[in-house]
């Protein structure tokens, strides 16, 4: 971490966090909007059509995703921030990013042997977020969750980032951001 002298800042930081998925109310709150409300509706629907079997099946089908995220993933997400003069770079941490890498390729190699176009698509796109940066000059807004120690910020459509921070560098992250976007 390099300073700048005039402000007192530094002008550039870097760090490493694993954030558990299941304890972050944060990430719940997402996985809660991104599989929980189509869940939701899909097993609401056989609920009234009185699928049960097709219930249990959807049922099962979450608690075996849960179950292969704390087995594949440690049940964190590890990821990784820099932030300097030009913006923000987010990416997930070399172990984690290779495991990623490994399990999108399953999936696309096995959703292609099956003839299952569905799932050799999504075996190819999993492994596209695994880094993402944004520039000052493209960041909209700026949320400040000192409870939770996490910045988030907001730029344009799906360029979206939680800077999840620890309690020493919480305040210079958050003096950092606060110096970039004004």
């Amino acid at each position: 971490m390099t300073t700048d002298r005039q402000r007192g800042l530094p002008s550039e930081i870097g760090w490493e966090i694993r954030v558990p998925i299941f304890k972050n109310g944060l990430i719940l709150r997402q996985l809660g909007f991104a599989i929980g409300i189509p869940f939701g509706v899909l097993m609401l629907f056989m609920l009234i059509e009185k699928a049960y079997y097709g219930l249990l099946i959807v049922g099962a089908a979450l608690l075996l995703g849960v179950l292969l995220t704390l087995l594949i993933f440690r049940g964190t997400y590890d990821v990784q921030y820099f932030l300097d003069g030009k913006g923000i770079v987010c990416q997930n941490q070399v172990k984690q990013r290779e495991r990623v890498k490994k399990l999108s390729a399953a999936t696309f190699w096995l959703g292609l042997f099956s003839r299952n176009l569905t799932a050799a698509g999504a075996g190819m796109l999993s492994g596209t977020r695994a880094e993402l940066k944004i520039p000052w000059n493209r960041v909209r807004k700026v949320k400040y969750k000192d409870g939770r120690m996490t910045v988030m910020i907001f730029a344009g459509f799906g360029e979206n980032i939680a800077l999840f921070c620890m309690t020493d560098n919480y305040f210079t992250v958050k003096q950092f951001v606060e110096n970039k976007v004004k």
